[in-house]
């Protein structure tokens, strides 16, 4: 039992004296581009009516590169993009907004985690979107 204790405060003393690894988390603030997955859809009408709803159901792109740099939002593997007309970071949260076809987007992306939330409106229909992202 005693060396189990000596061996235990030995690798806690070794562990102490080893000089910190850097951290391997990432942060999606838009410095890189980044893969965001869609996961989950909610379509709402002007009703209040809502339904869940896939990405291809509604289609929506399963997976989008999300480029601040060039203002970019495209479909991975296909030639659908929107321009990002908006970045802006503030209180932990990347936030992008444009708009097309009569509809405007805004998405939040949690800088520390990379959880995405993205909310697209048209006159009579809203859709939420979740996802998350990473850097590739």
């Amino acid at each position: 039992m005693s060396t189990t204790i000596k061996a235990g405060g030995l690798l806690l003393i070794t562990a102490l004296l080893l000089p910190p690894i850097a951290s391997a988390q990432q942060t999606y603030n838009g410095a890189k581009p980044m893969v965001c997955a869609m996961s989950h859809v909610m379509e709402c009408d002007d009703m209040g009516q809502c339904e869940r709803r896939t990405p291809e159901a509604k289609a929506l792109p399963r997976f989008v590169r999300v480029d601040t740099e060039k203002r970019s939002l495209s479909a991975v593997g296909g030639p659908r993009t929107t321009e990002i007309k908006s970045v802006s970071r503030t209180e932990g949260r990347l936030l992008l907004q444009g708009g097309e076809m009569g509809r405007g987007w805004s998405a939040a992306i949690a800088e520390d985690t990379g959880l995405m939330a993205v909310a697209v409106v048209d006159h009579d229909v809203t859709f939420s979107v979740f996802g998350a992202c990473m850097i590739p």
